[in-house]
C-alpha cells in the first residue's frame, strides 16, 4: 500500500490543531504572541522571533528522543540487522550535547537555573530509549511492521496540513505505516500521560489518515507510546458517536479561534487587548513570552523560587 500526502494550495485562514487550540484555551495572550507576532505593538520582530525560538529542557529531551527514533527507523528501511546498542546510545548522547549547546532555554533565559544539569538530561534520554528497545513496539516493528518497510512514512515533511470534515487542520504524525491492508500510527511521548488530550490527538491522526488516503476507519490503528518513566501504550477505538463528537469539537474550537479574528479569511487578529492573559504562576513560568507580560523578567535574574519553582527535567 503506497501512501502519498495530498498537497493543498496556500490559504491564510487559520487551521485547527491540538497544540494551537490548547494554547488558545490556556492563555490567549500567549496564543497572540505565538501566532500573530507581526501584530504585537512596540516589540521588534527580531525579539519576537528570539522569544518564539526559546525551548525548554523537557521539550528538548523530547526532540532528541524523536530524532534518534527517526534515525533508527530510517536505518531500518535500509537494513533490518540488529542495532549496536553502544553506538545507538552514544549517538543519542552526542545529539543531546549538540542540541543543548545550540539552543536557548527558558529556564536559563528567565533565570530559573544558573545551568542545566546535563547528567539528568542524559539519564532521561537514555531511559526513554532503553524503554523503547525493551518494549513491545520495538519487537513488533522488527517482526511485523518491517514487512512494509518501503512504504513507511517517518516524520513526513511539512506541517501535516489536512481537511477534517471540510475544515483546515494540521495533524503531523511521528510514524505512519501500512501492514497488509491496515494502517498503524505510532506517536512517541517522553512526558506525562494526558489521556483526554492524547485521545483527541489520536482521533485527529485517524481522521487525517482517513481524509488524506481514503483508508476506512476500521482499518486505522493509532497509538501513543509512552517512554518515560516506564513503557506504556494508549490506544483508542472508534464508533459513530465518538467520531461525530470529535468533528463537532473541532468545529466548535475553530469557531472560538475565529471569534478573535478581525478578518477570518485573512487570519488577521483583533487588537491584542482582546486576548486575555492567564496570569497563572505554574503556567507563566513555562511561557516563552513571560518577559512581555512581566518586564522585570526580561533579564536572566533570580526568580522567587517559591512563586516560580524550577521545572523538573
Amino acid at each position: 500500500m503506497e501512501l502519498k500526502y495530498q498537497n493543498y494550495d496556500f490559504t491564510p485562514i487559520l487551521g485547527w490543531s491540538i497544540s494551537r487550540f490548547e494554547m488558545f484555551n490556556k492563555c490567549k495572550r500567549q496564543y497572540f504572541y505565538n501566532y500573530y507576532p507581526r501584530f504585537v505593538p512596540d516589540v521588534p520582530r527580531y525579539k519576537m522571533t528570539r522569544l518564539r525560538e526559546l525551548t525548554s529542557v523537557a521539550l528538548e529531551v523530547g526532540n532528541v528522543v524523536h530524532d534518534v527514533l527517526e534515525k533508527f527507523l530510517k536505518r531500518l528501511q535500509v537494513s533490518d540487522s540488529d542495532i549496536n546498542e553502544e553506538r545507538f546510545f552514544q549517538y543519542a548522547r552526542d545529539l543531546t550535547e549538540k542540541y543543548f549547546a545550540e539552543k536557548t532555554f527558558i529556564e536559563k533565559f528567565y533565570g530559573y537555573y544558573e545551568s542545566i544539569d546535563m547528567s539528568r538530561v542524559h539519564e532521561k534520554v537514555a531511559a526513554c530509549l532503553k524503554n523503547f528497545i525493551e518494549g513491545p513496539s520495538y519487537s513488533w516493528i522488527y517482526m511485523v511492521a518491517v514487512r512494509s518497510v518501503k512504504n513507511w512514512m517517518i516524520e513526513p515533511a511539512g506541517f501535516g496540513e489536512t481537511r477534517l470534515n471540510g475544515l483546515k487542520a494540521y495533524c503531523k504524525m511521528d510514524f505512519l505505516l501500512p501492514v497488509d491492508n491496515d494502517i498503524y500510527i505510532l506517536d512517541w511521548k517522553t512526558g506525562s500521560k494526558d489521556e483526554i488530550k492524547h485521545k483527541s490527538q489520536l482521533m485527529g491522526y485517524a481522521a487525517a489518515t482517513n481524509s488524506n488516503f481514503g483508508i476506512p476507519w476500521d482499518r486505522i490503528f493509532p497509538k501513543i507510546v509512552y517512554l518515560y518513566p516506564g513503557y506504556d501504550e494508549f490506544e483508542i477505538r472508534f464508533d459513530e458517536s465518538s467520531l461525530s463528537g470529535f468533528f463537532d469539537t473541532i468545529r466548535e474550537q475553530t469557531a472560538q479561534m475565529y471569534a478573535l479574528c478581525k478578518d477570518v479569511r485573512q487570519n488577521v487578529p483583533q487588537p491584542i487587548e482582546n486576548f486575555e492573559k492567564a496570569l497563572t504562576p505554574s503556567f507563566c513560568r513555562n511561557c516563552n513570552y513571560q518577559g512581555l507580560c512581566f518586564p522585570e523578567r526580561t533579564g536572566a535574574g533570580k526568580r522567587d523560587a517559591e512563586a516560580f519553582p524550577a521545572c523538573p527535567v
